[in-house]
């Protein structure tokens, strides 16, 4: 089974939240999970229930130091971290960074330097993301957009039963949403595009 990576981003200005979420889905093995402004309560908190593999991070956007934000994170899930700044911004907003990307960087620089680190995810943590037989079959119907009590009477199963491999299937992938899920489901060969196009 294929391997990829959630992303967050955290930055106030939207057209910068839309011009990298266009940048990441474009990259193979990258999944857009959500982007933040930086400023909602408990923000590290609400990241680590995410459990994304890679954050974005605009130090500008941040409602809080973004040193102790770092550590919070760190503390607990150890994701890919990329500053987002200006080139201009002083060394004390750069330095906490060991990956840095710059307002000034162009598409192909940037996909470039979110390729060089994000190496694929270890086996361990690829176990912890593959899915049984009947969560794969599952999903791959969600993304064909049947409903919940379509999918439970075409694998005779319960609504209930249905709704909990669902939610599973959300908590070991980290993904909400079913255009994030169909991303998988396409890169993982569950469903083919003819499939996606003929669906409906």
């Amino acid at each position: 089974m294929g391997q990829f990576r959630n992303v967050v981003v955290i930055e106030k200005n939207y057209l910068i939240q839309a011009g990298l979420e266009a940048i990441i889905s474009e990259l193979p093995g990258m999944v857009f999970q959500k982007a933040c402004m930086g400023s909602e309560k408990n923000l590290a908190h609400l990241l680590i229930k995410q459990n994304p593999d890679v954050v974005i991070v605009n130090p500008f956007s941040l409602d809080q130091p973004v040193a102790v934000f770092l550590n919070t994170l760190n503390e607990h899930i150890s994701p890919l971290i990329f500053g987002l700044m200006d080139k201009s911004a002083p060394e004390n907003m750069k330095s906490p960074f060991a990956n840095l990307l710059f307002f000034s960087d162009n598409k192909l620089e940037i996909q470039k330097k979110i390729r060089n680190v994000c190496e694929p995810v270890s086996d361990e943590q690829d176990k912890k993301q593959v899915l049984s037989k009947r969560e794969a079959t599952i999903l791959k119907e969600v993304v064909l957009g049947l409903t919940n009590q379509e999918i439970a009477d075409k694998l005779f199963l319960s609504v209930h039963t249905v709704t909990t491999h669902r939610k599973n299937i959300n908590k070991k992938l980290g993904i909400k949403t079913v255009s994030g899920l169909t991303v998988y489901a396409l890169m993982n060969q569950l469903v083919s595009m003819d499939e996606m196009e003929n669906k409906g």
